[in-house]
């Protein structure tokens, strides 16, 4: 490996997302309520590549969202527990190594199966932060 790229593994990783997302079902549109974002300890590692030499910042992070609120209220339902179980995704993603040496990255997650939010009617992705 050349000495302009560095490679990590992200040990660990906790956000939030305190709007949570619009989720569509029989029909009508629900909120999520909040989102728990964190590493999927089950899956390979996470990690990612800086290249100093183009200045971008590469990482691939293998995930799993909860939605515990929405989760509660299926479950009150008496719904398959295949629907209230968490989202595993990957998400992939780069970005400009700032001049910091911090870097915001953004780019597209595919979805693992999941009953409620199937693969090919749902998207997902990492948006630039603020």
């Amino acid at each position: 490996m050349s000495q302009d790229r560095l490679r990590f593994q992200v040990t660990k990783l906790a956000a939030t997302a305190p709007e949570g997302v619009a989720v569509q079902w029989q029909g009508r549109e629900y909120t999520s309520g909040p989102l728990e974002i964190a590493l999927d300890e089950e899956a390979p590692a996470s990690e990612g590549v800086l290249d100093y030499g183009e200045r971008r910042a590469r990482a691939e992070f293998h995930v799993r969202l909860k939605f515990p609120e929405f989760a509660g209220v299926l479950e009150s339902l008496g719904v398959d527990p295949e629907m209230t179980r968490p989202v595993r995704a990957v998400l992939r993603s780069e970005g400009e190594i700032l001049e910091d040496h911090g870097f915001a990255l953004i780019g597209p997650a595919a979805l693992g199966p999941h009953g409620l939010l199937p693969a090919e009617e749902t998207a997902a992705s990492v948006l630039p932060g603020h």
